[in-house]
């Protein structure tokens, strides 16, 4: 039954949902059906999609399944946004510095290294073995690189260029001792490994649904922790709301009441703007979201870890091919980084599309000297798919 919910072409094995995960048919139904609705009688259905009830349904159902109060969620475009809303927001002074990683994503570095330019923030990027030996190590090397002017550790869940599942809830203890405050990006663990937000510690969670979720393309949230909503700027706004007692013309809280937004979930509130035309992307995260509660997140899960064993398996019989990701059981998930010998990561990832219609992904951070092959098999993926591609490398290997 999962095999045929993705809608990848029949050719393709698709072995890259780390960076995408092909939507679903019955989310891409949805949203024809969300967008014709909006078309049709574009007042009605805002009246019913757009209202503070329907929010607050939407909102409940997304942090039932990954362990947030509606209130504190609010929803982005994907972990891009989510990571550039909490860089901007947040009021820093010179000389504060931000402690990240050598193997973070971009776009959860350089809106920091932006603010570093603008007003004169310290970026420093740790830099963590490959593979990591043990979640201690993750930890001791944060403690170690904390100083006196660290006010925000921005770090990674799981680590998108060699899978590593960061030790999250421990390096957030270590945080709140120190008075640091966490923003995490969970792009690759949301719906990959089982999530309760509550129980992180961190300040902030930035996610992807369109990844692991297989939800709408363009669909992402930003989860506060505790209070830490109240600490944030919101970025993009159309009314006073959770940042100032008066209107435009010095009116208070009164005339909001009429404006239906007053009643969406408090975070939302603050972080969203009324757009109606994402509305039905939102919508449409309906059957991605009931299809993780019926097949559960825990047998999700499970099934990517012997996926992702599996395939490391294949690939360790292939004589000097070096498996990065770390082994330890508490540090992986469902993605597999590689090294092949005398093949760079570009031509053979080009090769696996063109000759084998199989797809993975280079991830190259030149100075921090790393280049890897990385695949990151799903729940629609099987044992030959992985046979495959290891029968490909071999191939390659050979020539």
């Amino acid at each position: 039954m999962l095999r045929v919910q993705p809608l990848v072409a029949g050719d393709l094995t698709w072995l890259d949902t780390a960076s995408y995960g092909p939507t679903l048919r019955a989310v891409l139904i949805e949203e024809y059906r969300q967008r014709e609705a909006l078309s049709r009688d574009r007042d009605a259905y805002l009246r019913e999609n757009c209202s503070g009830d329907a929010m607050r349904a939407l909102l409940g159902a997304l942090g039932q399944l990954f362990g947030a109060g509606a209130d504190d969620l609010a929803l982005t475009s994907g972990a891009t946004e989510a990571l550039n809303m909490v860089a901007a927001g947040l009021d820093f002074t010179p000389g504060d510095e931000i402690l990240t990683t050598v193997h973070d994503h971009p776009a959860a570095v350089y809106p920091w290294l932006l603010q570093a330019k603008r007003r004169g923030l310290k970026v420093n990027q740790l830099a963590l073995p490959t593979p990591l030996p043990a979640p201690a190590q993750a930890v001791e090397a944060f403690a170690a690189a904390i100083t006196e002017r660290t006010r925000l550790m921005c770090f990674s869940h799981v680590q998108y260029t060699d899978g590593t599942v960061l030790p999250v809830r421990e390096l957030c203890a270590l945080a709140r001792q120190r008075n640091v405050l966490t923003l995490v990006d969970g792009a690759q663990a949301v719906a990959m490994v089982p999530l309760d937000l509550r129980t992180l510690g961190c300040d902030f969670y930035a996610a992807s649904l369109h990844k692991w979720l297989n939800g709408p393309a363009g669909t992402g949230f930003l989860y506060f922790g505790d209070s830490a909503r109240f600490r944030l700027w919101p970025a993009a706004i159309a009314a006073p709301y959770e940042w100032d007692t008066v209107d435009r013309f010095g009116a208070p809280d009164a005339p909001l009441e009429t404006d239906h937004r007053a009643r969406w979930p408090a975070a939302l509130r603050k972080f969203n703007y009324e757009d109606p035309y994402a509305t039905p992307l939102w919508q449409s995260l309906a059957p991605a979201l009931a299809l993780q509660q019926e097949v559960t997140p825990a047998r999700i899960a499970a099934r990517i870890r012997e996926l992702a064993w599996y395939l490391r398996m294949e690939l360790q019989r292939i004589e000097g091919v070096r498996v990065l990701t770390s082994a330890h059981p508490e540090l992986w998930a469902g993605i597999v980084s590689f090294e092949v010998p005398g093949i760079d990561p570009g031509e053979l990832v080009a090769a696996l599309a063109k000759e084998a219609r199989i797809n993975v992904r280079q991830v190259r951070h030149a100075g921090a000297g790393f280049d890897a092959v990385r695949a990151s098999p799903h729940v629609y993926n099987d044992f030959a798919d992985l046979e495959r591609l290891a029968t490909a490398v071999r191939r390659r290997l050979r020539r």
